[in-house]
């Protein structure tokens, strides 16, 4: 009879657990560095679908610039940030999702120190992040 009670409170306890939601990874090659970026799914899920063939971007790329600019806007480090380079990609693993992959220089804290961005097409920008080097 009290080997039921375990039993009974695990089930009461789970019923209530929430499931997590895990970011998607989004692993880009830049010039030959690896980039990772952690994505909300419910981030993913908030935008629209884009079907390149048949439909215009939901977000041009003025507007993705537009959103990043915004996003470094009280940066101090990020002041005097340029446009390196900007591309359109398809979110692995999606196929009807969309990202601009950005890539800013900055003067510090040394010369040319590359920043990047990837900005979803519902206008949302993640940072992302230099990979570290894999350990062999």
């Amino acid at each position: 009879m009290l080997y039921r009670w375990p039993v009974l409170l695990t089930l009461l306890v789970s019923a209530s657990a929430h499931a997590l939601d895990f970011p998607i990874q989004v692993i880009e090659y830049v010039d030959d560095v690896k980039v990772v970026a952690s994505i909300d799914e419910a981030d993913m899920q908030a935008e629209r679908p884009w079907h390149p063939f048949t439909d215009e971007p939901p977000l041009s790329v003025a507007q993705a610039l537009a959103a990043v600019a915004e996003t470094i806007a009280t940066d101090e480090a990020m002041a005097g940030a340029r446009l390196a380079e900007i591309e359109l990609r398809r979110v692995p693993h999606h196929e009807s999702h969309w990202h601009y992959m950005v890539k800013l220089q900055t003067k510090a804290p040394t010369p040319h120190h590359p920043h990047y961005y990837v900005v979803l097409m519902s206008g949302k920008v993640v940072p992302a992040l230099k990979a570290p080097p894999s350990v062999r």
